[in-house]
C-alpha cells in the first residue's frame, strides 16, 4: 500500500472519530445541560465523548507520522511530530484516568489545551511542507494555518480576560468570543483531517 493511501486511511479514521467526539460533546452541554439543571438521562454522551476521543488518538498519532514520512520531512519537522504525538498520547491517558475516576475534569482540560495546541502548531508547518510536496492542496496549508492562528487569538482573549478584575463588563464578552474563536478552530480540525483524507495524493 503506498504511503498517500495510508494517509487517506489515517487521516480519515482521525477525522470521523473525532468529529463523532465534537457531535457527542455538544449534544451533552445541550441535551444533559450539565451547567444547569442537570438532565441525567443525556449524560452518558459525556463519557461516549471521551471514550471516542481516546480511540482517536491512535489514527490520529498515525495519521501525523504518515503525513511526516509522505513528505520526507527534515529534523526539526520530526521532532514537532513527536512532541505532538507526545501530547496526543497524554491527553488519551488523562482521559482514560478521568473516566476511571482517578484524574479530574479540569487536570484533563488543561492537557487538552495543551496538546491540541502543539497539535496545531504541527499542522501550520506540516501542512505546508506538504503542499511544497504535492501531497496535499495549497488550501489545506492555509486552512491549517487559520486554525493555529484562531486557536491562540482564543487562547489571548481568555487570557485578557482572565486578567481582568471580576465583574468587569468586558470580562463576560471577551470569554464569549474567545469560546467562540477557539472554539470554532478546535471543531474545524477533523475537518481539516477529513480534507486531507479527501485530497492527500
Amino acid at each position: 500500500m503506498r504511503v498517500a493511501e495510508q494517509l487517506r486511511i489515517w487521516a480519515g479514521l482521525q477525522g470521523f472519530l473525532s468529529l463523532a467526539a465534537l457531535v457527542a460533546l455538544v449534544l451533552f452541554f445541550l441535551l444533559a445541560t450539565p451547567f444547569t439543571s442537570v438532565q441525567t438521562q443525556w449524560m452518558w454522551l459525556g463519557p461516549v465523548n471521551d471514550w471516542l476521543s481516546v480511540f482517536s488518538a491512535v489514527p490520529w498519532i498515525v495519521a501525523m507520522i504518515v503525513l511526516t514520512l509522505r513528505i520526507n520531512a527534515g529534523t526539526g519537522l520530526w521532532i514537532l511530530t513527536l512532541l505532538a504525538c507526545l501530547g496526543v498520547t497524554a491527553l488519551a491517558v488523562v482521559t482514560l484516568l478521568m473516566l476511571a475516576g482517578r484524574a479530574s475534569l479540569q487536570a484533563q482540560s488543561v492537557i487538552a489545551v495543551v496538546a491540541m495546541t502543539v497539535a496545531l502548531a504541527w499542522g501550520a508547518v506540516a501542512a505546508p511542507a506538504a503542499s511544497r510536496a504535492a501531497a496535499i492542496p495549497p488550501w489545506l496549508s492555509f486552512f491549517a494555518i487559520g486554525l493555529l492562528v484562531a486557536f491562540i487569538l482564543g487562547a489571548v482573549l481568555a487570557g485578557v480576560g482572565y486578567l481582568l478584575h471580576a465583574g468587569s463588563s468586558a470580562q463576560m464578552p471577551l470569554y464569549i468570543v474567545a469560546a467562540t474563536v477557539g472554539g470554532l478552530a478546535w471543531c474545524a480540525f477533523p475537518v481539516w483531517w477529513l480534507a486531507v483524507a479527501s485530497t492527500a495524493r
